[in-house]
Formats: C-alpha cells, structure tokens, sequence
C-alpha cells in the first residue's frame, strides 16, 4: 500500500478582496528639541523593535 497524502482544493465562496487600509499614525515620541520619531499602523515587528532598540539605546 502506497503512503501518498491525498491533496483537496478549498475554494471558499463570497471571498472579498484585500481592503485598502491607509497609514494610520499609531505612536509618536518627542526625543529631542527637533526630532520626532513616528511610527505608522502595520509596522513589522523587527523593524519596530530595531526603531525601539535605538532610541531608547541611550537610556539603558
């Protein structure tokens, strides 16, 4: 008896398409007099762990 996995295609009824989300901003922080760091909704988490990473590098 062959051991082959049996492969079913879903099809799901009524699917819509992806919605246009527009940039929301999600956070700002003041960090100096002149600099402002803001950070927008849908961010990647490793790229808002890097940005947390060096501002607040100082501080530890």
């Amino acid at each position: 008896m062959d051991n082959k996995p049996d492969f079913v295609q879903v099809k799901v009824e009524g699917a819509t398409p992806p919605r246009k989300i527009k940039p929301q901003k999600a956070l700002q922080l003041r960090i100096d007099q002149n600099k402002t760091v803001v950070v927008y909704n849908r961010i990647n988490n490793y790229i808002l762990d890097a940005l947390l990473k060096a501002v607040f590098a100082h501080d530890a």
